[in-house]
């Protein structure tokens, strides 16, 4: 089994899949890459990429039919990017979570960590949702300072890392990142973040091999809990890992 957590395989609906054949050709990329289900995460943008749900579904079950097609479960979802409204947002069903289950993937701005995100995830998880931070690595504040992601998880939040990432898509500064939040299991998920049948496709299967190597423990972990999650039952988190900083002689002798 491999879940893929977050695509924008829904054609016409934000910046990813443009027509139902992109979408086709990213399920049939998807089952190459050994997929068996895949997360349908549109973009919740408000004023830019506001999901109409009605329009939503009767897309959705078109690629979910797709999908079935090529023997990938499409499940229903959204990447919901943060503002401080997010749960009026839900109380109002204008936004949903994963598989209409309790895991709701958000999106942070790429350079900033808004002073407001600890208390609308705390809002979030006592309505009985648990926020998954989409790709963190990518977010300027995070990478520079992984204790921000740290404190998160250990609030009770998850983290989704972008295959792309690890394999060096965003370069390498976004890969280094990502490698040291695996090591440190501060990621819970793998999604492709496909949004086209190009460069930007639903390439997935290289990053578990990669996680594989780096952090043996969260691969396994990743394996036996991302159907949990799919399902919306609880799940815990490996305990965060402290890296052991390189001494000063080994510094020396490294750049030798």
């Amino acid at each position: 089994m491999m879940i893929d957590f977050h695509s924008h395989i829904i054609p016409n609906v934000d910046d990813g899949s443009q027509s139902f054949d992109i979408t086709k050709d990213m399920l049939k990329n998807s089952a190459l890459e050994g997929a068996t289900h895949i997360c349908a995460t549109s973009h919740y943008i408000p004023g830019e990429f506001e999901q109409q749900k009605d329009i939503y579904d009767s897309t959705f079950l078109k690629v979910k039919e797709i999908g079935q097609d090529m023997g990938i479960n499409v499940i229903k979802g959204l990447e919901v990017y943060i503002t401080p409204n997010l749960l009026e947002l839900y109380n109002n069903g204008l936004i949903w979570c994963l598989n209409d289950r309790k895991y709701m993937l958000i999106e942070l701005p790429m350079r900033e960590f808004p002073l407001y995100t600890e208390d609308v995830f705390y809002e979030l998880r006592l309505k009985g949702v648990t926020p998954i931070l989409a790709h963190p690595e990518r977010n300027f504040k995070i990478s520079n300072n992984p204790e921000i992601l740290k404190n998160l998880v250990e609030q009770g939040n998850l983290a989704q890392i972008n295959a792309g990432s690890l394999t060096g898509a965003y370069g390498n500064t976004i890969k280094e990142a990502a490698e040291q939040l695996v090591k440190r299991n501060l990621v819970h998920m793998v999604g492709s973040d496909g949004h086209n049948n190009e460069r930007r496709n639903t390439f997935i299967k290289k990053a578990f091999s990669n996680i594989k190597e780096l952090n043996p423990e969260l691969h396994k972990w990743i394996k036996e809990n991302e159907i949990n999650i799919l399902n919306g039952e609880d799940v815990s988190p490996l305990s965060v890992r402290e890296l052991k900083k390189a001494s000063l002689f080994s510094r020396l002798f490294s750049k030798k």
